[in-house]
């Protein structure tokens, strides 16, 4: 059996995540992908960090209801139960007109992450924008694809179930 692929889901996507109402509401396909073992996220220090700076912002609870504390915390929980977690991430790529990213390339690389899952335009446009770049990190990361949440929930309707490998 094979193991799943990895994903990184990018802050403003797991801040969507975070914001949905706590039970009984239905889940995005990629969530639930994640509760069900079909998909694996890749955690680091670094990305754990951006996470609960996030969350814990008064002024984004405030704005989101479901955003409570307690609510937080358990998808912070939850998302270390669905990762797979890298402690040591060596700088290997860079984008230089947006260093901030590099954290995310990098752990992608270092996890051989097969999804790169956001809604930044300027990641998801990176081979247009950037060809340069993006043709080295398609080097240091061959099998990763840089997607929406919607386009990652298509994917993963094609991939068969790991069980059936």
């Amino acid at each position: 059996m094979r193991p799943p692929p990895r994903a990184i889901y990018d802050a403003m996507v797991m801040l969507q995540w975070a914001a949905l109402p706590p039970q009984g509401s239905r889940s995005h396909a990629t969530v639930t992908a994640l509760s069900i073992g079909r998909l694996r996220l890749a955690m680091s220090q670094r990305l754990l960090d951006e996470l609960r700076g996030l969350f814990f912002r008064p002024e984004l609870q405030a704005r989101l209801p479901s955003l409570t504390p307690a609510h937080a915390a358990v998808i912070l929980q939850k998302t270390l139960e669905f990762a797979d977690w890298f402690p040591n991430i060596p700088s290997k790529f860079s984008l230089p007109q947006h260093p901030k990213d590099d954290h995310l390339f990098d752990l992608a690389i270092e996890s051989q992450a097969v999804y790169l899952v956001t809604w930044e335009t300027r990641l998801l446009k990176l081979h247009e924008a950037h060809p340069t770049e993006a043709k080295r990190l398609r080097q240091l990361a061959p099998n990763l694809t840089i997607l929406t949440p919607g386009q990652l929930a298509e994917a993963l309707k094609i991939i068969p179930h790991a069980a059936n490998n």
